[in-house]
């Protein structure tokens, strides 16, 4: 019983970060002046809905005897693997970025997953992220959130990645002790009819 409450614990985790990963790339998306978004940001959708929705599958595996707990422990497993996949994708392409140093700010200018996108015109670059030509104080407004809001996709994404570590060693556990009759095992099932 007292794994099933931290597996519990763990999924309401899994849930919360994968939605905080897709508003957080749904903005970069939506905020997008010039071209499409970079695969990164796209990849990063795709990783935060994955988590919502395994996590909600892992929570009707609490209550369902009929899933079998290799299925949980494999979607857990794939999840952990695409959430390290998407942190490290933003990890690379943020890496030598500072969102404090007003000295660095153009290497967030010319960061494809910060900038809103940029186009050469008439030899000269414009980045989508300077649209309606802010004040200098308000370019580096701009370029600071952007350059937050990027760096906090990617720890949700390594934190969503241990939590699904978490996970899989929590139903290893449990598959380990004989459980195989769902999360809750077979006398700890929850009647849904009572």
């Amino acid at each position: 019983m007292v794994l099933a409450g931290v597996s519990l614990g763990l999924r309401g985790l899994q849930i919360l970060f994968g939605a905080v990963i897709v508003g957080l790339s749904a903005h970069f998306i939506t905020s997008q002046r010039i071209g499409s978004a970079p695969t990164t940001t796209k990849y990063s959708v795709f990783t935060g809905a994955y988590g919502i929705i395994e996590g909600l599958f892992g929570i009707a595996a609490l209550f369902a005897s009929f899933i079998p707990d290799v299925v949980v422990l494999g979607a857990d497993a794939v999840g952990a693997l695409v959430l390290l996949a998407g942190g490290i994708a933003w990890a690379i392409g943020t890496r030598s970025v500072s969102c404090t140093d007003i000295r660095k700010a153009d290497k967030i200018v010319n960061n494809d997953l910060l900038n809103q996108g940029k186009q050469k015109y008439k030899g000269e670059w414009i980045y989508g992220i300077f649209h309606d030509n802010p004040s200098e104080k308000e370019a580096w407004s701009r370029l600071q959130d952007s350059c937050k809001r990027g760096l906090a996709d990617e720890i949700f994404q390594f934190l969503g990645f241990a939590v699904l570590v978490g996970l899989v060693v929590v139903g290893w556990l449990r598959w380990r002790g004989g459980r195989g009759d769902g999360w809750w095992g077979e006398d700890e099932t929850v009647s849904l009819s009572s």
